[in-house]
């Protein structure tokens, strides 16, 4: 299923939150990996949402890697210096 695409923004977080919450909550896998391939764009609360996923896992003992990881996104991940912390493309 292919969800993650075009834009992220303020009026698609929360749906796409509480789907892969769900998901994580349902799954035992140790490792869940989002493709960003066909994102283009995203804002705060997309980054904010990638973060609370990613420490919601980690608390877990399980790891969230994204990878697909367009350049627009990846230069906003970059200013924000979270591209160690998010494991961008460690799959």
């Amino acid at each position: 299923m292919q969800f993650l695409k075009s834009e992220l923004v303020f009026n698609t977080t929360s749906f796409i939150l509480e789907f892969i919450e769900k998901m994580i909550q349902s799954s035992k896998a140790e490792r869940i990996i989002l493709d960003l391939g066909s994102v283009n764009h995203i804002d705060s609360s997309a980054v904010g949402m990638f973060i609370s996923l990613k420490n919601e896992m980690r608390k877990s003992g399980r790891a969230l890697i994204f990878k697909g990881v367009s350049e627009s996104v990846l230069r906003i991940f970059h200013f924000l210096d979270i591209v160690n912390y998010l494991e961008l493309n460690a799959a």
